[in-house]
């Protein structure tokens, strides 16, 4: 590494800091200024925080890596978003905002019972520590060596040190307004490796002709990887547990200053989702006409950075995959803590306790929960994973049962807590059967025997459970349920706000835009599969 990467990268390091702890000041300890961003974030700092909190180094090494192997369908995983994006708009935020809820666990415990709360958040902890720190800071470590040959701990040491700082410190409002910094920088170096690579192989258009059959956006039901039936269902479970019920991604929304807000922001965040592909797939395939020969996969993006960006731009890049590194890690650290106090700790040992124990609380887990990510993830370094898919399997885990408890819940007014209950706890062994011996020893199965096909058979046996299990067992009380249950009214925004938001700022019409955006991008590589220069492939 050069003198001025360092010094470019170091200088952003540096600012990020600074933003956050500038940002995260307060002059008392209020649990919902700490956890909630006291519910006074816009829009565009919403919809640039759930980017930033979504993309990683999972997506510039693992997601350009497996781009680099099998090509474009991997873009789904992004352009997929517009049905959940759509759900979490007009199906779930409502809910969420007009309860004053803190935590999704929360929400369960309002529909469900208690039980169902507590199992959800240690769920959550133990998913988002492994799979969504740990993994992550692994990813980044990958990352720096294979560019810079930085030595693996010493970037996980560093990444947990400067996103545990301001995190810590300064709770969600930190979190938000740096992830919103950290969005901008993450887009343009990513946009940086693009531009510079389809240049080099003559542009998009070249690249799809020389390179027509990685341009397929569906591939066959008994694919080993990207199967068209559990790519095209995978919206029902993992999607709807990722987007909708998934602590780090909603909760910038419940610290909106608005409903319209919150809503908005994810109406934006969809619209960066149909540009992401630009930044985390064309490189994959940009590497592989470069670079057919890579020993690993993951080492794509590294490659395309080391071969061909000149010095200056490189420390660009480098600050990019920091800023997916830190926005990511402080995100998922901020809903560790916030789920661990308002969650485990408050109805069990914090009853009455006031907003500055809570917020101490916050931050004393919050320092924990880093340290065991960071030593986990020290521990991967010396282990062989495939990032991307990695994480995906083990969010698929736990995906289908929290999906179908949260579904029914605002759908359905006769399903019952024993019923949640009974699937929660069902769900997981459940899982081990579906890929142990299910789809391993069933004959005709076996050619199927993919994470997402097995996670749809997980889900619609949990709806069915859900629904047997709820008709024999005591409904919930009409009180229980009153203003859970969704209906279309439920959709529209308050009153108060639909009389100031219209006009240009109306959020149907933006929505609207968004869906046709995304269905034209389909409907134009569908035919480009299946009528077009890949046809036959």
């Amino acid at each position: 590494m050069n003198s001025l990467n360092f010094t470019l990268f170091g200088l952003y390091l540096l600012v990020t800091v600074a933003l956050g702890m500038w940002v995260g000041r307060r002059k008392k300890s209020d649990a919902k200024d700490y956890f909630l961003a006291g519910e006074g974030l816009p829009w565009y700092a919403i919809g640039g925080s759930i980017i930033a909190a979504n993309i990683s180094t999972e997506h510039f090494i693992g997601m350009v890596g497996v781009a680099y192997g099998v090509g474009f369908v991997v873009a789904q995983w992004e352009w997929g978003n517009v049905i959940t994006f759509s759900a979490l708009i007009w199906i779930f935020l409502p809910f969420y905002i007009r309860g004053g809820l803190y935590t999704m666990p929360e929400f369960l415990e309002r529909r469900y019972n208690s039980h169902c709360r507590y199992l959800f958040a240690v769920c959550c902890l133990v998913l988002w520590i492994v799979a969504q720190m740990a993994v992550v800071m692994l990813a980044g470590a990958k990352a720096m060596r294979g560019m810079f040959d930085v030595n693996e701990t010493v970037t996980i040491v560093t990444l947990a040190v400067l996103a545990g700082s301001y995190t810590i410190y300064g709770g969600l409002k930190s979190v938000a307004w740096t992830d919103f910094m950290q969005f901008v920088v993450m887009m343009i170096g990513g946009l940086v490796v693009t531009v510079v690579g389809l240049d080099k192989v003559g542009g998009l258009g070249a690249l799809m002709h020389d390179l027509p059959a990685k341009f397929k956006i569906t591939f066959p039901a008994n694919d080993p990887e990207f199967p068209w039936f559990g790519m095209w269902t995978a919206f029902l479970s993992i999607g709807i547990w990722y987007n909708c019920t998934n602590q780090f991604i909603v909760q910038r929304c419940l610290g909106a200053r608005s409903e319209w807000d919150a809503r908005m922001g994810v109406v934006f965040a969809g619209y960066m989702k149909i540009v992401l592909p630009l930044l985390v797939v064309i490189p994959g395939i940009v590497a592989f006409r470069l670079y057919p020969s890579l020993p690993d996969k993951d080492l794509a993006f590294p490659t395309l950075v080391r071969e061909l960006l000149p010095v200056g731009l490189s420390g660009i890049v480098m600050a990019g995959l920091a800023s997916g590194m830190l926005s990511h890690i402080s995100s998922v650290l901020n809903s560790c803590s916030t789920v661990f106090t308002m969650d485990l700790y408050k109805p069990f040992l914090g009853k009455g306790k006031d907003d500055e124990q809570l917020v101490h609380v916050g931050r004393v887990s919050g320092f924990v929960i880093l340290l065991i990510a960071t030593a986990l993830a020290i521990w991967f370094t010396h282990q062989q994973l495939s990032i991307f898919m990695l994480i995906q399997n083990i969010g698929a885990w736990v995906a289908a049962p929290i999906a179908a408890v949260f579904l029914m819940g605002v759908f359905w007014r006769r399903a019952t807590a024993a019923a949640a209950t009974f699937v929660l706890w069902f769900g997981f062994p459940f899982t081990w059967f579906v890929e142990a011996v299910l789809f391993k020893q069933i004959g005709w199965l076996i050619q199927y025997d993919n994470f997402l096909n097995r996670t749809f058979v997980v889900w619609i046996s949990c709806m069915a459970l859900m629904v047997i299990v709820s008709l024999f067992t005591r409904a919930p009380s009409a009180e229980q349920i009153a203003g859970i249950i969704w209906s279309p009214k439920m959709a529209a925004l308050p009153e108060a706000e639909r009389r100031i938001y219209g006009g240009v700022r109306n959020l149907f019409f933006w929505w609207a835009l968004f869906v046709g955006l995304m269905g034209a991008l389909y409907a134009y590589l569908f035919w480009f599969q299946f009528f077009g220069p890949a046809k036959g492939l």
